[in-house]
């Protein structure tokens, strides 16, 4: 028989491996071929010693990491016998799980599991809902109205009110000296003080001392709302005025006291023609003169200040409407 034992390059390092016979196309030796009629006994395989390396255990569910052998440097003929040797060996069980492992991972698909709660919600309640893309929408500030407020013209004070109240104040004043003149008039024809007196009582409520009272008081009042803030010559020349009207109310109060209406008129003319130079009458136009100069003076000053305010509001409206129309928004 011919020697079957490989060269030293393809002999098994394992010693209870059954024996192959490995041509060598280079180096052909001489076979001897076996009888047929002989019955040839199959040779009994051994189980193969599993190596001592521990293999890393495998998790389920985490990726494998194979690490990279170390480069082994073999001649030709050991890897051939190599190869023939995994092609023959029997995979162990830590391959076995590797392999099982893989194509688990290979085969792997996520389970969702809900949770409790999830799990009582309705079916239709699960349903995601589909919502509608929004759209950006733009802001819309409305406009706030924007008033312009024009300059109110200035309302020109006047001075009547205040000339008219001072006119009681000089009416006032002309009664009492009217009647103080009266008293003296009175007392220069009594013989005493007690005939004056009663003379001087009788004289109060007679028509010739209320009446150019109250006459004065219309004349004097007639020309303040005249006269208005004018200054104090316009008192002094009015005055005039309010004497004659006073004068020729004291005839009348004259008339009056002697019932001229029970009188002819050839009597009422003579009684009247008897008055013009009467002492009362003289003395009301004297005192009714003299009380509006007094008074006037009060009046018109007052007048100048109310017309210092006036220009100053007038200037100070031509000032905004020279600047323009003001914006002012409502509150």
């Amino acid at each position: 028989m011919t020697d079957t034992t490989p060269p030293e390059g393809n002999k098994n390092h394992n010693p209870d491996a059954p024996t192959e016979h490995i041509y060598d196309d280079a180096n052909p030796e001489p076979t001897t071929v076996a009888d047929p009629s002989k019955t040839v006994d199959e040779p009994v395989r051994e189980p193969v010693a599993e190596t001592s390396t521990p293999e890393p255990a495998y998790v389920p569910g985490e990726p494998i990491d194979y690490e990279p052998a170390t480069p082994v440097t073999v001649n030709a003929s050991e890897a051939q016998t190599e190869k023939v040797e995994r092609l023959t060996a029997e995979p162990t069980p830590a391959e076995v799980a590797r392999d099982e492992a893989v194509a688990e991972q290979k085969n792997y698909t996520p389970t969702y599991v809900p949770t409790p709660a999830a799990a009582t919600v309705p079916a239709a309640a699960a349903q995601p809902t589909v919502q509608p893309p929004v759209q950006q929408q733009t802001q819309q500030f409305s406009q706030s109205p924007v008033y312009v407020t024009a300059p109110t013209p200035p309302k020109t004070l006047g001075n009547r009110a205040a000339g008219i109240l001072i006119g009681l104040i000089a009416t006032a004043v002309f009664a009492l000296v009217y009647a103080v003149i009266a008293f003296f008039i009175s007392a220069a024809n009594a013989a005493n003080v007690a005939d004056a007196t009663a003379r001087f009582t009788d004289f109060l409520v007679l028509p010739v001392y209320y009446v150019p009272v109250i006459f004065f008081f219309l004349a004097f009042a007639l020309l303040v709302a005249v006269l208005n803030r004018a200054g104090w010559w316009a008192y002094v020349l009015g005055g005039f005025l309010v004497a004659v009207v006073v004068y020729f109310s004291y005839i009348g109060g004259a008339l009056l006291a002697v019932q001229a209406w029970n009188l002819t008129p050839a009597e009422a003319a003579r009684f009247v023609s008897t008055q013009w130079l009467n002492p009362g009458a003289i003395a009301a136009a004297v005192v009714a003169r003299e009380v509006p100069i007094w008074f006037g003076a009060w009046i018109a000053r007052r007048g100048r200040s109310i017309t210092a305010k006036n220009i100053a509001a007038k200037a100070e409206y031509e000032r905004q409407l020279a600047e323009g129309p003001q914006l002012a928004r409502p509150v």
